[in-house]
C-alpha cells in the first residue's frame, strides 16, 4: 500500500512517510500527546490532517474509490477552478493510473479498495463518496457475466449483508417474536425503544457470497454500499454519494442499491444514463450514474443542459479536415468498423491506439487527440506504456460528465462552466498541441523506423513492435565432415 501525494520520481513511487502534512506541522513537532511518527502510523494510509476535524474554511473531504487517472478530480476543477476547493483522496490499484493522477496534481493511495477499513478514524469527517468500480463484467468485453441470474442473486445477498454489517437490524421489542430468548430484548441495558442493533457481521462476512460469483469483479460494485452505509452508521458525516457505472448495468441492481440506501434513512437517491456528447463533448460516452443525498433531495433533472447544446464533431474538436473516416480495425461501432469524424467520435476504448484514418492507414489516432476526445487536456500526463495510457483514457470518467453529475449533487451551476471549459479545451492551442504529440505507429512503420539510421536512439526510446530481420543473407558456414 502506498500513498502518492506529489509527482513521482522516475522509476519509483513516493512512500507514505510524509503523508502530505507538512502544512500542518513538521516531524520534530508534537500535536498534543501525539508525536509525528505516532500520528503517521495512526493515520496510515490517510493524511494526518484527516484525523482532526476540519477547521473553518477547510474544503470538504471526499473519498474517491477506484479513482482512475483523474477524471472526477478534473470535473471538480471545472466546478471550481480555485485550487484547494475540495480535499480529495483517491484509491486506485492500477499503478499507471495512480501515477497519471499524481502527475496531474491529484492524490492517490495505491491498493485494493477492499483492503481498507471504512471505519478508520481518519474518515470520520468525510462528506462525499465517489465510486467507479470496474464495469467490464456488465459489458460484452466481460461476457456480461454480471447479468447472469446466479450472480445477481448473490449480489443482492451482499447488498443485504452490507446493511447488516453496518446498521444491523431495526429492533423494537413490540415487534420482536422471540422477546424472551432474544439476546437484545433480554439485555438488561436495552431500554425497549426501537433502534438499530449495530453491525452484526464483519465486512469479510459481508463479502463472503462474492466467492461464489463467476467473476469476483462483479462484487466490486457492492463497495458502493459497504462504504456508504459503514461511513453513515459509524460517523454520520457522509452527506452525498456519486457512483459511475456502465450503461449496461441492469436496472434491478440500481434499484437494490437505492433500496438499501433508503432503508439506511438516506433522504433521496436516483440514477440516470447520460451521454457526454449531449453536453458538448466530441465523443460519445454513455454511462449510468447513481447519486444520493443523505439530508437533501437530489434533482436528477439538474444533470441535463439548460437548453439545446450544439453537436461538436471530432473533426471540429481536433482541427481535422472534413470527410475523415476512422477505421477501428474490426472493433464494430453502430456504423460498422468505421465512424465519421464529421460527427462525435464513437466511444474511446483501450483499443483506440490502433484506430487509423480510412484513407491513410499510417495516420493513427494520437494520445493527445484521444485526451481531447475524452475531455482531458491534450498534455494530460499519462503514465505507463502507450497501451496502458490508451486503456486509462478509455476507462476514464469524462470530466464534463463528472462536473454535471457533481454539480447537480452539490447544487453548483455547471451549465455555463462546462461549455466554457470545452471551448477552451477544443481551442486552436490545444489542437496544435495534440497534433504535435507522437502518434502510434503501425507495426510495419515501427519496424521500418526502428531499423532506420536516420533515427538514432529510437530503439532506446521504445523497442520495435516486431522483431526486424536483417536484409543481409547469412553466409553459409563451413560444412562439417
Amino acid at each position: 500500500m502506498e500513498y502518492l501525494n506529489s509527482p513521482l520520481p522516475r522509476g519509483g513511487y513516493r512512500p507514505l512517510s510524509s503523508a502530505g502534512d507538512s502544512r500542518w506541522f513538521g516531524p520534530d513537532q508534537r500535536m498534543g500527546p501525539w508525536a509525528y511518527a505516532q500520528l503517521v502510523a495512526l493515520a496510515h494510509p490517510w493524511p494526518i490532517a484527516w484525523l482532526y476535524p476540519p477547521r473553518p474554511g477547510d474544503p470538504p473531504r471526499i473519498v474517491n474509490l477506484f479513482a482512475g487517472p483523474g477524471g472526477w478530480e478534473r470535473g471538480l476543477h471545472i466546478l471550481n477552478p480555485t485550487g484547494g476547493a475540495f480535499d480529495v483522496i483517491g484509491v486506485e490499484l492500477n499503478r499507471d493510473a495512480a501515477a497519471t493522477a499524481v502527475a496531474a496534481g491529484y492524490r492517490r493511495i495505491v491498493c485494493d479498495v477492499r483492503s481498507l477499513d471504512p471505519t478508520h478514524p481518519a474518515l470520520r469527517h468525510v462528506e462525499g463518496l465517489i465510486v467507479s468500480a470496474p464495469c467490464e463484467v456488465w459489458t460484452p468485453a466481460g461476457l456480461r457475466q454480471g447479468r447472469e441470474d446466479h450472480n445477481i442473486k448473490l449480489l443482492e445477498e451482499v447488498f443485504a449483508r452490507a446493511l447488516e454489517g453496518s446498521f444491523g437490524h431495526w429492533h423494537d421489542e413490540e415487534e420482536c417474536d422471540e422477546a424472551d430468548t432474544c439476546v437484545i430484548c433480554s439485555d438488561p441495558t436495552w431500554d425497549g425503544n426501537g433502534g438499530w442493533t449495530g453491525p452484526l457481521l464483519t465486512l469479510s462476512e459481508v463479502r463472503e457470497p462474492i466467492a461464489e460469483m463467476s467473476d469476483a469483479k462483479i462484487g466490486l460494485i457492492a463497495e458502493t454500499l459497504i462504504w456508504s452505509l459503514t461511513l453513515t452508521a459509524k460517523f454520520n458525516s457522509l452527506r452525498w454519494l456519486a457512483m459511475e457505472q456502465s450503461s449496461a448495468l441492469p436496472a434491478i441492481v440500481l434499484d437494490h442499491l437505492g433500496g438499501a440506501l433508503e432503508l439506511a434513512d438516506w433522504y433521496s437517491s436516483g440514477f440516470q444514463t447520460l451521454d457526454a456528447a449531449d453536453a458538448g463533448l466530441a465523443s460519445h460516452r454513455r454511462r449510468t450514474f447513481l447519486v444520493a443525498g443523505y439530508h437533501h433531495r437530489v434533482a436528477l433533472q439538474a444533470m441535463q443542459p439548460a437548453g439545446p447544446v450544439p453537436t461538436r464533431t471530432a473533426a471540429q474538436a481536433l482541427g481535422w479536415r472534413e470527410g475523415v473516416r476512422v477505421n477501428t480495425r474490426g472493433e464494430h461501432t453502430g456504423g460498422g468498423n468505421e465512424w465519421s469524424a464529421d460527427r462525435p467520435a464513437t466511444a474511446i476504448t483501450g483499443r483506440s491506439r490502433s484506430w487509423y484514418w480510412a484513407d491513410d492507414p499510417q495516420r493513427r489516432l494520437g494520445l493527445g487527440e484521444v485526451s481531447l476526445l475524452v475531455g482531458m487536456p491534450a498534455d494530460h500526463p499519462w503514465e505507463g506504456s502507450p497501451t496502458s495510457a490508451f486503456r486509462q483514457a478509455g476507462g476514464i470518467v469524462a470530466p464534463t460528465e463528472a462536473a454535471r453529475v457533481l454539480g447537480a449533487l452539490l447544487r453548483r451551476r455547471w451549465q455555463e462552466k462546462v461549455p466554457d471549459y470545452l471551448a477552451e479545451l477544443y481551442g486552436p492551442d490545444s489542437q496544435a498541441l495534440a497534433a504535435a504529440m507522437p502518434h502510434p505507429l503501425s507495426v510495419r512503420a515501427a519496424a521500418a523506423l526502428s531499423a532506420s539510421p536516420m533515427l538514432p536512439g529510437f530503439t532506446d526510446w521504445e523497442p520495435p513492435a516486431v522483431p526486424v530481420r536483417s536484409a543481409t543473407p547469412r553466409r553459409p558456414g563451413p560444412r562439417s565432415r
